[in-house]
């Protein structure tokens, strides 16, 4: 389930994302609680929130939460 949530359009990649506490999508679910995140990216074909087959997307491997350093994410994987 998504922590934290930007929507943004295809058109402004690439670009950098800074996910915290202010991007959360319930006010009892914090970032901060948690001691490891995966990040992830969609582009999503029909503008919905829910993956649909033949969006496009990428997921980090685990990252600790206290992370400060960038990652890079590359969407390189098709939703089935």
């Amino acid at each position: 389930m998504p922590l934290a949530i930007q929507r943004l359009s295809a058109g402004q990649l690439p670009l950098t994302v800074t996910l915290d506490e202010s991007n959360g999508m319930l006010p009892n679910m914090k970032l901060s609680m948690f001691p490891s995140i995966v990040v992830g990216a969609r582009v999503s074909r029909s503008g919905q929130a829910i993956a649909q087959s033949g969006d496009l997307q990428t997921l980090s491997a685990p990252l600790e939460v206290t992370r400060t350093a960038p990652i890079v994410l590359k969407i390189d994987q098709v939703v089935p």
